[in-house]
């Protein structure tokens, strides 16, 4: 119902740019949206902004930024906020998504001194700050979680940081109901090539629950419903190597182990 309202405000309401978002690796806008009675914050990310990347084909970022909402909606996961595309926005087409006001109190990801890492967090990584201290970052296994590091895998996602990671709401105001944990900066998906790079490995050699092969049931069959729903965002190719995944995934039945051969972790990882 919440991500109904918010779809639909995102995709027909008036916008208003309050400015830029600072630090953003691309142009990034945070924007007021108006439609019906519903007032939202949502973020804008133009395609002309995107900066060139070595392994990501330009202007395409915004485009993988709203498949992967589509995808995790068609499979009902509640892993990416709504986005949607917008053609009428002051910067020209771009994504535009539902902003997630962080709930406060949310210890999902951590990063903490060696001897107080949470009791039911899986240690990721240490790391020594510029002052000598040691440091770990750890997550726990909740679902919010679970379903993000599982959408990551399907849609191959090379830039999981730990601060791509909001527990909240994105209709500020509903209540306790609408508040989830999302993934947010999804524009490096869907590549036809393994980069998934994440803090959420911590849920390798876990079997897939029986929600999760259904889900990779349906994305290895890609049904036209669901295709249609990327085609205008992906190659074909894209769109094959997305149900390759889903097929390989299903043979092996677990989440996967971070692979040997090659960067497994973003940076910076925070």
């Amino acid at each position: 119902m919440h991500s109904a309202v918010a779809q639909q405000a995102l995709e027909q309401g008036t916008c208003t740019v309050l400015g830029a978002i600072p630090r953003a690796s691309n142009d990034t806008r945070l924007v007021v949206v108006d439609h019906a009675g519903t007032h939202l914050k949502a973020v804008y990310k133009p395609a002309s902004g995107d900066r060139p990347l070595a392994d990501f084909p330009l202007h395409t970022l915004s485009l993988r930024e709203v498949a992967s909402y589509r995808l995790s909606a068609h499979l009902d996961l509640n892993a990416v906020p709504p986005t949607v595309l917008r053609s009428d926005l002051g910067a020209g087409p771009g994504s535009l998504q539902a902003y997630v006001e962080d709930s406060g109190d949310d210890d999902a990801v951590t990063l903490t001194a060696v001897d107080a890492i949470p009791a039911a967090h899986t240690p990721m990584f240490a790391l020594r700050t510029e002052d000598g201290t040691d440091l770990v970052l750890s997550h726990d296994a909740r679902d919010g979680l679970r379903a993000i590091a599982f959408f990551d895998l399907l849609a191959n996602n090379a830039d999981r940081k730990a601060g791509h990671i909001i527990t909240g709401s994105y209709l500020p105001g509903c209540g306790p109901s609408s508040i989830g944990t999302f993934g947010i900066d999804n524009g490096l998906t869907f590549h036809a090539e393994e980069k998934v790079r994440t803090i959420l490995w911590g849920f390798s050699h876990s079997s897939f629950r029986v929600e999760e092969v259904d889900a990779l049931d349906e994305v290895a069959r890609m049904s036209a419903d669901l295709r249609s729903a990327l085609e205008d965002c992906l190659e074909d190719a894209e769109i094959d190597s997305l149900r390759q995944r889903a097929e390989r995934l299903g043979e092996v039945g677990t989440f996967p182990e971070p692979p040997v051969n090659r960067t497994v972790i973003p940076w910076p990882p925070i």
